[in-house]
Order: C-alpha cells, then structure tokens, then sequence
C-alpha cells in the first residue's frame, strides 16, 4: 500500500523562524504571503523573501536588515513593536516604535544596562521621567509610558515627525538671523514651562530641538537626561571622538565639570544652540578636552565676528545667554522670553502672562519689527 509524503511546512524554513522567533508576525500573517510566493522558502534567498515582505509593508526595512543580521530579538518591549531606529544618544538608542493598544506611532528610548543597574541612579531617574510625563504643552514632546520587558527599560515619549535643527542647518546651512531668533523664542517658551515645574533639562542641543510643519518647535527629551553622566567620570576612548564632541558641544561649563547646574545652565545651551543656529559652527570646535578647557576659559563668542549681518540686539542676547559666569546669564528661561519677546507672536507672548519690561531708554534701538514671512515660509519655500 502506497505511503503518502508529508511535505514540509512552510514556516519551518531557518529564515521564517526567525521572523516568527522576532515575534513581529504571526503564522497567520506569513501563510498567505508564502502561499503567494508558491516556492518553497526553504529554497527562497532570504534576501527575497525579505524584500518581498517590506513590499507588502509587514516588515519595515530597519525590521528587514535587523533580521537578516541574525537578530532576533529585542523587536517587541511589552505593547510596543519597533519599527526602526531614529538615533543614538547620550541616554540610550531611540526607536521609533508603534504603539499596538493605542495604534499610534511613538519614540522610545532604551536605556542602557549599565545606568539602570545602579538602583540609585534607577530610582532618581525614575523620579525626573514621572515628574516630565506630567507636563503637557504644546512646545514640549511628551512623556507617555516607563517600561520594563525581559531585562530591559525603555521610556516611551510622543513620536515627533519635524526635523531637528542639527539636521536643518546641515541641509540648509546658518539660518536667517531672525528665523533663528524665532526658533529659539519657541524654544524658550517650552523652558519656560519646564522650569515653572523645577525640570532642568541638561542636554538642549540643536539635536534635542524639533521643527513641526505646522510651525511649532518642540524640545526633545525633557525629563530624559537624568541618567547623563559628567563627561570626566569616565574617560574613554570615546573622549577623542568627533561623535562625542557633538554630543556634549552645548553644554554648560559648570555642567562639563560635574558642577551643580539649574536654569541658567538650560539657558546657555540655548545660548549655544542659537550661536550654531547663526553661524553653522559650535562655540567652541575641536575634541572634547580642547573644547571643555575653551569654555571655561570665555563664554560663547560673538556670532557677528563670523557673519556681519547678524544683528546687534541677537548678538547681544547670544553673548548673554552663553556667558561663562552663570550669574551674568540671564537666570532663567523667563528672562530670555523678555528679551526676546520681540520674535514670539503677540497672541503667544500675551499668554504667557509674563509682566513686561521696564521701557527702554531712548538711546537703545527699538527690536527689530516682525516680518510678515514666517520661518516656515523660508524653511519650506512658500
């Protein structure tokens, strides 16, 4: 009597079992699309079926490469599945992620094993991120969830699809003076909430800064930043980088020493993130020892010694937001509002509810008035 061969299954190909073993798709989500393939994908190129998977969008090309590298694990953290990397930081890898209770997109953040190991450093950490997530305001991007799947932590944040002022000055180079000034203005305005709750955010950076197409610019990463480390407390290799250089070009001085830092720390990496802004450079260029030795030495420079047409009144504000001494910055993120009330919009400086200055003596020029053409107008072409 005849036997019967049993044909393999189709989910037992090496390649298909790594996708199931990722937990990013189901047998069910798999059938048919092999069943489409008609070949066997035992016989099938990895590579293919890969491709073939993000066509049909049930991979994305970070999941795709991720699982061809022999990944597969770490996709899913609890009601999140990842989609793709947005970047490394000083705090940990951020993902982009999607959110499967909500359907929605989100960012989160890993961080790293070595920080949250320490149950101190956990615990305060965890302190900051609870006290962040109960801010909520249009010109900061919010904390929604803290997390712990299998060993590892994460935050989740808001997923914010602008684009980061690091990104757009190397794409379009120095800003208009008074786009950049509004920028800034925007930016302040989310300090200012930040601090009005006692949150110091320790990492404003042109990277920790977005710009929204509809015009608004949301700071990055507040309530994320506790777990930074004082950049001597461990001197690596990674002190001789250039990518480390980046990390830590707008910090304070008495941050770079490990000092007590508060508002007006927040206030000088603004200082410094304006000055790049305006004339395309950091502050202070070269690697990380020469650069911390420099800014203990002056505050940020004059951005009018490297373009001509930088205003007075900016230049002005620049110098004193990035001053060496903390005590000749301004002291806090409402200070710089006043002084740059000018760039913000009436209807948003009005709610504010910020008492005005003092009025100005005769001789000091008037602010410059607002242009009717909007950063966005410049930054998208209309």
């Amino acid at each position: 009597m005849p036997t019967s061969t049993r044909l393999p299954s189709p989910l037992n190909a090496p390649f298909v079992q790594a996708i199931l073993r990722s937990g990013l798709l189901r047998p069910d989500d798999l059938l048919p699309v092999l069943a489409e393939l008609n070949v066997d994908p035992a016989k099938l190129p990895p590579l293919q079926l890969a491709t073939h998977l993000v066509r049909k969008k049930l991979l994305t090309k970070f999941q795709a490469m991720q699982l061809l590298n022999g990944r597969t694990r770490g996709f899913i953290l609890g009601q999140y599945k990842i989609l793709d990397g947005i970047r490394q930081d000083r705090v940990g890898m951020v993902f982009l992620a999607e959110d499967t209770q909500q359907q929605r997109r989100v960012a989160v953040k890993v961080l790293p094993t070595d920080r949250v190991s320490d149950p101190t450093i956990l615990r305060e950490f965890l302190k900051e991120v609870r006290a962040a997530a109960q801010v909520s305001h249009p010109n900061i991007a919010r904390v929604l969830d803290i997390g712990h799947w299998q060993g590892t932590h994460f935050v989740v944040t808001e997923h914010v699809p602008g684009v980061t002022l690091d990104r757009l000055v190397t794409e379009k180079g120095p800003l208009p003076p008074h786009t950049a000034a509004q920028i800034v203005a925007q930016a302040a305005v989310g300090l200012y909430a930040a601090h009005q709750l006692g949150l110091v955010h320790r990492d404003i950076k042109p990277a920790n800064i977005a710009l929204l197409p509809d015009n608004r610019v949301k700071l990055l990463d507040l309530g994320l930043t506790h777990m930074l480390e004082n950049p001597w407390a461990r001197v690596t290799r990674r002190i001789n980088t250039r990518e480390y250089a980046e990390e830590i070009a707008h910090i304070a001085p008495e941050q770079a020493w490990g000092c007590e830092i508060d508002a007006r720390s927040d206030v000088y990496s603004l200082g410094s993130t304006f000055y790049y802004l305006l004339t395309g450079e950091v502050p202070f260029p070269g690697l990380a020892p020469e650069m911390m030795a420099e800014r203990q030495i002056r505050g940020v420079p004059s951005p009018r010694q490297k373009r001509a047409e930088v205003p007075l009144e900016i230049d002005t504000i620049v110098q004193k937001m990035g001053a060496k001494d903390p005590h000749a910055r301004y002291a806090s993120a409402r200070e710089v509002l006043i002084a740059m009330q000018a760039w913000l919009p009436l209807a948003q400086w009005l709610s504010l509810g910020i008492a005005p200055p003092p009025p100005v003596e005769a001789h000091v020029s008037a602010p410059p008035p607002r242009k009717k053409r909007g950063f966005f107008a410049w930054l998208f072409g209309r």
